[in-house]
């Protein structure tokens, strides 16, 4: 007796930096999800068939995003991409994300002379340049950061028109949260810069004016979290597993609206 044809999953393609990859928990448990295995998780439970792929790096920003899209979407030919991006540009307003990711790499190899090198010359200058950085973000107005926004918004928006020649994916654009008090301090007008960020990117989606992209508000979310007492990223910057559970299932709702939309539970 042949067994029923098994149903073409749903592709899903999560993209960004470390919000989608990190929780702010440093040793979380097997069912602290992040977000988009809860999507995973969620639409399996529903019977939808699944296959969630995660394309982040940790301090990751929107440049590279125009290198890779032809490749994901021929490649993977993805149902549903996720882009949860802006974040990064808005940590510092001049250290350059190299000099980030050097500092605070975590594929470093050991040797006596790598190990020095980080001890005694990276991390001490490291740093300087912090200190540096808070007293330039200190004396910086919000309306120098205003060219970021702008130019995320631009790449998104590129991305996304370069993806639906090829295919009519739903994109959903992720908004971004405020920081916890434990980085303000270290991060003066982050804040701001990402309350502008969150506004540019909600208005790229009104703008493009499709049913096939849809933004996430996650703002509004975390400070009612906030006001309750609980405290959404409590490392600073990364979510909860039970903020990425709450992130997931907002996720999980605009897929399936999609999917009853679409008339079809998948497109091929």
């Amino acid at each position: 007796m042949s067994l029923p044809p098994l149903p073409v999953p749903l592709r899903v393609l999560v993209k960004g930096a470390s919000t989608v990859t990190w929780t702010s928990t440093r040793t979380p448990k097997r069912t602290d999800l992040i977000y988009a295995r809860v999507v995973e998780e969620q639409l399996l439970a529903a019977g939808q068939a699944t296959e969630v792929t995660i394309d982040a790096l940790s301090a990751d920003r929107t440049a590279p995003i125009l290198r890779t899209w032809e490749r994901e979407v021929s490649n993977l030919t993805p149902d549903v991409i996720v882009l949860h991006y802006g974040h990064m540009e808005c940590i510092h307003a001049v250290i350059p994300r190299w000099v980030e990711r050097h500092a605070r790499n975590m594929h470093d190899r050991p040797g006596p002379v790598r190990e020095r090198y980080r001890r005694w010359f990276v991390r001490p200058v490291w740093k300087i340049l912090v200190n540096g950085q808070q007293q330039i973000d200190h004396l910086l107005p919000l309306s120098a950061f205003r060219h970021r926004p702008r130019r995320v918004t631009a790449l998104l928006e590129r991305y996304v028109r370069h993806v639906s020649r090829f295919r009519r994916p739903l994109v959903v654009v992720m908004g971004l949260t405020a920081p916890a008090d434990v980085w303000k301090p270290w991060f003066p007008g982050l804040e701001g810069r990402l309350d502008a960020m969150n506004g540019a990117l909600r208005e790229l989606v009104a703008r493009l004016d499709d049913p096939d992209v849809r933004f996430v508000e996650v703002w509004d979310d975390a400070e009612q979290w906030r006001a309750r007492g609980e405290e959404p990223c409590s490392d600073g910057g990364h979510y909860t597993p039970e903020f990425h559970r709450h992130v997931g299932t907002k996720v999980t709702a605009v897929v399936q609206d999609w999917l009853v939309r679409a008339e079809s539970p998948v497109r091929v």
